[in-house]
């Protein structure tokens, strides 16, 4: 009851903002990977073609990135979950294979693909045990017998990525951060297993909508596709 009447106080809230056009803006809200590496070029792209468009972008994990967008709290989010979450709409955005990163110089840089028995005794930096793919990716390992070196962990894809820059190991990320990170001290390389990385797009069904949610849905559609193109040269 009580989510039902918050997501009502901000439907009331966004109709009244919508009658000061001089204080509207666009809110997204998204993973803070994704305020990293994929927004940053579809805003790029939206206000090309839009440039009077005002937005604001909210990073934040789940759950309460899902909690936030039931509430009709935004305009759009960005998730890593295929579950809907209640009073959304949901469309897939991208489905892609998590990839190792590796210092630029690593022996492992001259393979195509990186099997799990590659990692073997190597430095290896970790997402945060809170993180979910950082179960997945363990569960791969424990099941192979494989042995690596923990050393370094942190709740954040990016700051993997900037410690394998640094030498510091290698890592298993998101291919967008990746992406991101790519060029100079740190390549990335395709998996011989799969760990699939999805991004769904969030729409709140209750939340009047602003004319910029159709150029923002074509620019984050147009960066997607574009994401996935560079992947398929670079890997």
């Amino acid at each position: 009851m009580q989510r039902s009447w918050t997501g009502l106080e901000r439907v009331v809230e966004h109709a009244l903002t919508l009658s000061r056009p001089n204080a509207v803006q666009l809110s997204v809200l998204c993973l803070p990977a994704l305020a990293h590496a994929l927004l940053p070029g579809a805003v790029a792209r939206l206000l090309h073609e839009s440039p009077h468009a005002r937005l604001s972008i909210t990073p934040q994990e789940p759950p309460l990135l899902e909690e936030w967008m039931s509430a009709q709290r935004f305009d759009l989010g960005l998730s890593e979950h295929v579950t809907v979450p209640p009073g959304t709409r949901a469309e897939r955005l991208l489905t892609l294979d998590e990839v190792a990163v590796l210092p630029a110089q690593h022996p492992l840089a001259c393979k195509a693909r990186i099997e799990l028995a590659d990692f073997a005794h190597e430095s290896f930096v970790s997402l945060s045990s809170e993180d979910p793919y950082r179960g997945l990716i363990d569960a791969h390992f424990a099941a192979a017998g494989v042995v690596r070196s923990l050393r370094v962990e942190t709740h954040s894809a990016a700051a993997v990525c900037a410690m394998v820059q640094q030498g510091l190991g290698l890592a298993i990320v998101n291919p967008v951060t990746a992406l991101a990170a790519a060029g100079g001290q740190l390549v990335l390389r395709r998996l011989a297993f799969s760990i699939p990385f999805n991004v769904t797009l969030l729409r709140p069904l209750y939340r009047p909508s602003l004319p910029e949610v159709g150029p923002m849905l074509q620019a984050l559609r147009a960066q997607a596709a574009d994401i996935t193109r560079q992947l398929q040269i670079l890997t």
